[in-house]
């Protein structure tokens, strides 16, 4: 059996494309894991804030591109999570979705299919407090 030099020289570009694309993709996964490990800010460990309560009335006041809250139901625990998303919004890969549901309940969106496991270690860097019960 012959096989074609121009066949064997398409499959071995292919197959270097593959890998370039692959290698790049490792290096993105791999920046972002690195952006997640343990920080330690004022001497103390990284999640150990204060949190707040918020009212829902509260969170609706921050609903723009420049002020961008959004309400997330844990998933685990049934509590409500107010997030203050803004110093993401131009990072975030995709774009101005994230203000959706600016100043609202973002836990459909936020629990979709396109995010990684990762958003949820993310998100905890924007996390200021809870929602009131009402």
């Amino acid at each position: 059996m012959s096989v074609d030099p121009v066949t064997i020289v398409i499959a071995c570009l292919g197959l270097l494309v593959f890998l370039f694309l692959y290698k790049q993709q490792q290096k993105r996964v791999a920046g972002h894991v690195s952006q997640l490990a343990p920080s330690k800010q004022e001497g103390k460990p990284r999640g150990k804030k204060e949190l707040q309560a918020f009212t829902r009335e509260e969170v609706a006041k921050h609903c723009t591109r420049d002020d961008a809250w959004i309400i997330v139901q844990d998933k685990q625990t049934g509590v409500h999570k107010v997030y203050d998303v803004t110093p993401y919004v131009d990072e975030h890969p995709g774009g101005e979705s994230i203000l959706n549901n600016a100043g609202r309940d973002s836990t459909e969106g936020f629990l979709g299919p396109q995010h990684p496991a990762t958003v949820f270690v993310l998100a905890e860097d924007f996390l200021i407090g809870t929602l009131a019960q009402q």
